[in-house]
């Protein structure tokens, strides 16, 4: 609903103040719930991924390899437990944006920029995140168990998967930024400029 027809309804609604008032609210709700449930909703699917896939990759590096890699195990729980706090909080700053008729427009404007906060925060990590993790998983398999490497595989062959693992680290960099750019802003950033909007209406 857009802000003419709020508009039209204040105007031809009558009673008592207060009923016009929570009139208002529950369509304000309404409207601006649909963002935030939207975003509610990709958070559920992240955190499904997350426990999923985190979960899968500490089980096989705890069983792979003889446990001589179980850093990398500890190191992917040690993140998946970071994003789980991560996502609580979120998930609990948007679950309190929904109880619009329990804030004034102030209130609701200052978890705003909380949420964009969060995101902007989530959009860095998610950044810097893939060229730490895979030069931790390089250190562990080239530098801590070289051995193992020099073994099974002739000298020409790990030199050539040290230079493919160095191109590989440095393209997933450079593309991660803009495809987690892209997913960040499809996940939440047109939701919370949608947000915004309803925001800016409400000042008019």
């Amino acid at each position: 609903m857009e802000l003419e027809q709020f508009k039209n309804i204040w105007g031809k609604e009558t009673g008592p103040q207060q009923k016009k008032d929570e009139y208002f609210l529950s369509l304000l709700s309404k409207r601006s719930n649909s963002p935030i449930n939207r975003m509610k909703r990709n958070l559920m699917w992240e955190i499904v991924a997350v426990i999923v896939m985190y979960g899968a990759g500490v089980v096989y590096y705890l069983l792979a390899f003889g446990g001589k890699m179980a850093e990398i195990a500890w190191l992917l729980l040690f993140l998946g437990i970071f994003f789980l706090g991560y996502y609580y909080r979120k998930n609990k700053l948007l679950s309190n944006m929904q109880c619009i008729s329990c804030h004034v427009k102030s209130n609701l404007q200052l978890q705003l920029g909380t949420l964009e906060k969060y995101v902007r925060f989530y959009l860095l990590v998610g950044n810097i995140l893939t060229p730490v993790t895979m030069l931790i998983v390089g250190y562990v398999a080239f530098i801590l168990f070289p051995e193992r490497l020099h073994k099974d595989f002739p000298p020409s062959t790990v030199r050539l998967t040290i230079i493919i693992f160095i191109v590989s680290v440095i393209v997933l960099t450079v593309g991660g930024i803009y495809l987690n750019k892209w997913l960040v802003n499809r996940l939440y950033g047109r939701h919370i400029k949608k947000l915004k909007e309803i925001l800016n209406e409400m000042e008019e």
